[in-house]
């Protein structure tokens, strides 16, 4: 609210904004598909667990980097960790969800309804991990762009004469 409305024909999502959704979209992806390829035997990084543990972890993943990306969403340049826990409906949302993933994880009939099994805490702990190259990511992206756009602004006006 603090912020001038938009000109009329002004586009609420830019083409900057879509590389920004696509660009999580793939970090997404890619540490949802990289859990499971490092919980199965085989592939690019040699698993032990079964089909199934892969799924809930790779499912895992990508529900815990939905929730990193939360916070990344609140603003397009600033970083995540500012007025971090200035909204407290947002972090009652994320902890019932936290809540409610727990449960499709280690309650046995929704074990039964989502296809799950039960995870240890260390494979906990990788999830967690995995999911938050999500803001990492973002982090990375939001100081490139807060950098450049400072060296734009400090770069001297070139003009013809």
């Amino acid at each position: 609210m603090a912020r001038t409305p938009r000109r009329q024909g002004v586009r609420l999502i830019n083409a900057h904004m879509w590389a920004g959704i696509a660009g999580i979209g793939i970090v997404m992806a890619l540490l949802t598909l990289l859990t499971i390829d490092l919980f199965l035997p085989g592939g690019l990084v040699e698993g032990q667990e079964s089909l199934t543990r892969a799924r809930t972890a790779g499912f895992n993943v990508l529900v815990l980097a939905q929730l990193f990306n939360c916070f990344n969403a609140r603003s397009e340049t600033r970083s995540a960790f500012h007025g971090l826990f200035a909204n407290r409906w947002l972090w009652a949302a994320v902890v019932l969800s936290l809540v409610l993933q727990v449960a499709v994880v280690h309650v046995e009939l929704l074990n039964q309804t989502f296809a799950t099994v039960p995870l240890s805490l260390g494979q906990w702990g990788m999830c967690i991990g995995m999911a938050s190259g999500v803001l990492w990511f973002s982090e990375l992206r939001k100081w490139a762009l807060r950098a450049w756009t400072s060296a734009a602004q400090q770069a001297p006006a070139t003009g013809g004469g």
